[in-house]
């Protein structure tokens, strides 16, 4: 089952440098866990509160293991540093699905 991963970020537009080592690091661990960017949305207020991010990306991985595949990696692990120069704000949740999608076949929530 499809797991969909939410990044709400605000880029350092001081440091491009830091964003494009982040970019080349990841986009191949991306790729290898088959994950792919769905969305991509611009955050222009908030309504209530803080605004989150400066961008809310949705990516797609295929199963929670791809997920963990790339935030476990040592790769990954590796250009944190970057990433927090690279990011003013970086905050990644995973969103539960319509819990109809995830019941085994022909079953309901409410059987």
């Amino acid at each position: 089952m499809t797991v969909n991963v939410i990044a709400l970020v605000t880029i350092n537009e001081e440091n491009p440098v830091a964003l494009a080592k982040y970019l080349e690091a990841t986009t191949p661990l991306l790729a290898e866990a088959k994950a792919k960017i769905v969305n991509r949305f611009q955050v222009s207020e908030a309504v209530v509160g803080k605004r989150p991010a400066q961008t809310m990306i949705v990516v797609e991985y295929p199963d929670r293991h791809a997920v963990d595949m790339v935030f476990e990696s040592d790769v990954y692990k590796a250009i944190r540093p970057v990433r927090d120069i690279a990011f003013l704000d970086y905050q990644v949740s995973i969103v539960v699905n319509d819990p109809l999608e995830q019941q085994p076949e022909g079953q309901t929530a409410v059987d």
